[in-house]
């Protein structure tokens, strides 16, 4: 059945449900003829016809023209349509202690231009914030954007970071005020968990709903998503093990630093008997409590994140065995494949989760 044959009482709400059917329909095909865009719609030809016209005044769709170099079908072609992601952007910075990166994307999350700096840990809070400006500004060239996403060390909250001690004047400080603009908003996460997001969006976990991910490189923390939604926790803190100083985590770190990262790893794989004695107790220390966020959640996946990633599997198949030893169930392990665009990405996932309620919602669109 139609939709327009459903007895809702609010044209203007009856409209709205119609224009997000079309529009749903375009944002999950590259294109579509006008046939199936009516059946996909399940709305009228000339309802059809209408929405589609207002849409490509919005210049969220428009109609694809054939190639004049291509073959000329025979006959009358059929009229094709496609959304314009180019029609907005957004983009997700990361705020770490180290860099500061900025992805610009268009409204499919697709990267458009990219800009980062790199930073110290020391660098005053004012001076950091600055960094971040500048790095926006440059990647994003001009755009305007819909939406930015932050993401930043410390538990964060309503757009602050609310516990901070890895930088200077970190904590308090109401990262949304700082980078908002007009006709901007601003969203805020933690690093660790926006880096969850972005793996269930593009990495390890894009099959999988219940997934602990494990950020290890300067520092260690954990990031939860179940059912393919982060879990922030009622202060926005879960997840965070690390503070608890008894599962080891603050020192589990210290004999992999003196040795050097890179350094180990290559001599483990050269079968060095030193080298394999550290990974293994430093593997022994970080399971503890991994173990602990795995009895707690029985996820799927267990994904492995940050610098020492790169190790592959010398890490995450010792680790796979210890939680099988600690666990109740085998549980999955995998290293990421995003590098150390993660942040960034997940702080994009969460700008775009935030446009495309907004296209999509029974509300009006703001104009893109």
């Amino acid at each position: 059945m139609a939709r327009e044959g459903f007895m809702i009482g609010d044209p203007a709400l009856l409209r709205r449900l119609n224009v997000v059917a079309v529009l749903r329909a375009l944002h999950a095909a590259d294109e579509l003829t006008f046939t199936e865009l009516v059946r996909s719609s399940q709305l009228s030809r000339p309802t059809v016809e209408e929405i589609v016209s207002d849409l490509e005044q919005q210049g969220l769709a428009e109609e694809v023209r054939p190639a004049p170099d291509g073959p000329r079908p025979v006959g009358r072609p059929a009229k094709r349509y496609r959304f314009r992601p180019e029609a907005g952007h957004l983009a997700g910075v990361d705020i770490g202690p180290h860099k500061v990166l900025c992805l610009v994307t268009d409204l499919r999350g697709d990267i458009v231009s990219s800009a980062r700096a790199e930073v110290d840990p020391e660098m005053s809070a004012a001076d950091r914030l600055a960094t971040a400006r500048t790095v926006i500004e440059r990647a994003t060239e001009g755009r305007e954007l819909r939406a930015l996403g932050v993401g930043t060390t410390g538990v964060v909250s309503g757009g602050r970071v609310v516990v901070s001690d890895r930088l200077p004047d970190w904590q308090g400080l109401d990262l949304a005020g700082e980078l908002g603009e007009v006709g901007r908003q601003v969203l805020v996460g933690n690093d660790t968990k926006l880096a969850a997001l972005a793996e269930h969006w593009r990495g390890a976990a894009r099959s999988v709903g219940d997934v602990i991910y494990l950020l290890v490189g300067r520092s260690i923390s954990v990031g939860v998503l179940i059912g393919g939604r982060l879990h922030l926790g009622h202060h926005g803190g879960a997840g965070e093990i690390g503070v608890l100083r008894e599962v080891g985590w603050y020192t589990a770190l210290d004999r992999v630093r003196s040795y050097g990262p890179e350094r180990l790893f290559a001599a483990v794989r050269a079968g060095d008997p030193e080298a394999a004695t550290i990974v293994t107790a430093f593997v022994k220390d970080l399971a503890t409590g991994v173990a602990a966020t795995v009895l707690t959640v029985d996820p799927q996946l267990v994904v492995i994140g940050g610098g020492l990633s790169q190790a592959g599997d010398l890490l995450a198949e010792p680790l796979r065995a210890e939680l099988s030893r600690l666990c109740l169930f085998p549980v999955q392990v995998e290293t990421s494949v995003l590098g150390d665009e993660s942040v960034a990405l997940g702080a994009v996932r969460l700008a775009l989760d935030r446009v495309e309620e907004e296209l999509f919602s029974v509300a009006e669109m703001t104009p893109a």
